[in-house]
């Protein structure tokens, strides 16, 4: 049987047993410095990245920063923490050895976190020396950077693809028109034509000039067709006269024809260089598009850009010399407690035990 608790009883129990408290404390502190100081110094070198929105400074483009899209920015984690990455920086800094695993060295090497409700991707690399820390925290970033961009590149390159071959269509099609109006020229010429026309027409007035004068002459031989050589000068004359409108008659069919040929000609090659000046718009339209898409290729998605390469870190980050010392003195200090506590609460037996006399009763 127990006799009820007495909390003034209870403390003085544990004022006349301090020595168990700062005995327990003590050791645990000299065991935490012991091992802490043995345990191998391991330093942390941390890389930051900033993740800006897309369309650079552009406030058109700027995409809004809230909760939510802030939150879809731990998805740049997957960079900075791919398998691939790890390996590669591995393999360069000379860090896997016979019996470690490229995944368990990760696991204990790496950390990388997306900042809550920030654009910071930091990137954190624990390893014994500072310096390689330090460098291939900063490598991992430069990788990341990178990747993110041919990511962005590769992607705005996908979608450019119907831009490439809708180019490469019309600059096809610019080639066949002017193959054809290349051939159409050699194989049907307007102005050697226009040329040929220009020559009948000057012939035929040379012949009406001379039908008109041989017209004449055979007038006047005609008012003289009293004597001989009239009468033979006026069938000469009328003679001439007929070849002359019959040549006439001649140049100008011909030129008619030759003038149809020209207009059919005329008009194929309207419609042609129609065709052709359609194309050429067509095509450096389509081209200074694509020639924009490609300028702007990566642009379209988020820009990583290191702003802290981090340094070289001057202070281990584990063991924590400090915080090993407090944790284990608060423990013992706790256990201590716990241990007096209990055997307070067994020694209240009943039988055997004697109540503690007031120092102002003792005689």
């Amino acid at each position: 049987m127990y006799d009820s608790f007495d909390a003034f009883d209870y403390i003085d129990y544990l004022r006349r047993r301090w020595r168990v408290v700062a005995s327990a404390c003590l050791a645990a502190v000299l065991l935490s410095l012991g091992v802490s100081l043995l345990i191998p110094k391991r330093y942390t070198a941390t890389a930051s990245i900033v993740i800006e929105p897309p369309g650079g400074s552009d406030p058109r483009l700027t995409t809004a920063v809230s909760a939510m899209y802030l939150e879809s920015l731990k998805s740049y984690e997957l960079f900075a923490n791919s398998d691939s990455l790890f390996a590669r920086a591995a393999g360069r800094f000379h860090l896997t050895g016979d019996s470690q695993s490229t995944e368990a060295l990760k696991r204990q090497v790496l950390k990388v976190s997306k900042l809550r409700d920030t654009k910071i991707l930091q990137i954190s690399v624990t390893l014994p020396d500072p310096k390689l820390a330090q460098a291939l925290a900063q490598y991992l970033a430069e990788e990341t950077v990178n990747m993110s961009r041919q990511e962005s590149l590769n992607a705005d390159q996908d979608s450019a693809q119907p831009a490439v071959k809708q180019a490469a269509g019309a600059r096809h099609r610019l080639e066949e028109l002017q193959q054809a109006w290349k051939t159409l020229a050699a194989r049907e010429p307007v102005e050697s034509l226009q040329s040929e026309i220009d020559s009948d027409v000057d012939l035929r007035g040379r012949v009406q000039e001379q039908l008109v004068e041989a017209q004449a002459q055979a007038a006047e031989y005609q008012q003289q067709s009293a004597s001989q050589f009239a009468r033979e000068q006026l069938q000469a004359a009328q003679a001439r006269a007929t070849v002359l409108e019959k040549r006439s008659q001649e140049l100008q069919q011909t030129i008619q024809e030759k003038s149809r040929t020209l207009a059919k000609r005329t008009a194929e090659r309207d419609a042609l260089q129609t065709e052709l000046n359609v194309a050429q718009d067509s095509y450096k339209m389509v081209m200074a598009r694509l020639q924009d898409d490609q300028a702007a290729a990566g642009s379209h998605a988020e820009q990583l850009r290191i702003v802290d390469p981090g340094i070289v870190p001057q202070r281990p980050s584990s063991p924590n010399v400090s915080l090993n010392l407090a944790v284990a003195l608060f423990v013992a200090l706790i256990a201590s407690l716990v241990y007096l506590s209990v055997a307070f609460v067994y020694g209240r037996r009943s039988v055997g035990y004697e109540r503690p006399v007031a120092r102002g009763m003792r005689g």
